[in-house]
């Protein structure tokens, strides 16, 4: 469907604008995206397609969107989870009164909340915390703020913390107010430097499986923003990719 110089010319503006990289081996992946974007755009013509990417930095939001992945489930990478709630947690609740967590890229929402919940039971004040999430992809976060999640979602969490953080409703399971009002969520770049200072510091900040996206630059840049936020004492949790 695309050529190689249109596929070219489309992923750099990806990257121009979310610093996320698609190698040549990623061209089908990319081509079913453009296709689905086409469609609900009305748009037959590829040229037309890309004149549109040119002049609307929306269409490229939209784009982005749909080129995001978003797999993720409550209580993922459980060991890290384990050792925030049992041992770094505590201890830097016994040293500060207020402490702030960045969840980023928080996708649909499931990893600040899985976070706050943690958070309610070993501290039994979420008001000591400010919880924060931030992604690219608004569709992500609309899902995050509605906060209802399928069966597939909190497969892995204890029908304890089901029953007492959700309610079930005709879509699935929704997250209660108590954990809602915690989390904060926003759209940004990691790569946006200016965003990435306004968000202050953090004691915590989780950063999973995103830096895998990005070519070595866009890494070191990222690395770097990470660094900016986090406090002299904080810690920083990536994923295992």
């Amino acid at each position: 469907m695309l050529t190689q110089e249109t596929f070219e010319e489309i992923r750099e503006i990806i990257k121009n604008y979310s610093g996320i990289t698609f190698e040549d081996k990623k061209k089908y992946f990319l081509e079913n995206r453009v296709s689905q974007h086409m469609k609900e755009l009305g748009m037959t013509s590829v040229k037309d397609y890309l004149l549109a990417l040119r002049l609307s930095q929306e269409r490229v939001r939209e784009l982005v969107s749909k080129c995001t992945v978003n797999e993720t489930y409550f209580y993922r990478e459980f060991y890290q989870l384990e050792a925030f709630a049992e041992e770094l947690l505590p201890k830097m609740a016994a040293k500060k009164r207020r402490m702030r967590i960045l969840s980023i890229p928080c996708s649909t929402g499931e990893e600040p909340y899985t976070i706050a919940l943690i958070v309610n039971e070993v501290l039994r004040d979420l008001k000591r915390l400010k919880i924060i999430g931030v992604d690219i992809d608004y569709v992500a976060l609309r899902k995050a703020e509605e906060g209802v999640y399928e069966d597939r979602s909190v497969s892995k969490l204890p029908d304890a913390y089901l029953l007492k953080y959700f309610s079930r409703n005709g879509q699935g399971w929704e997250v209660r107010p108590l954990l809602r009002e915690a989390v904060h969520f926003m759209e940004g770049n990691i790569l946006d430097r200016r965003f990435m200072r306004s968000l202050g510091e953090f004691e915590f900040v989780f950063c999973k499986n995103l830096l895998i996206y990005f070519d070595p630059r866009e890494q070191r840049m990222a690395a770097a923003h990470l660094y900016d936020v986090l406090t002299d004492d904080g810690y920083l949790f990536l994923g295992h990719a």
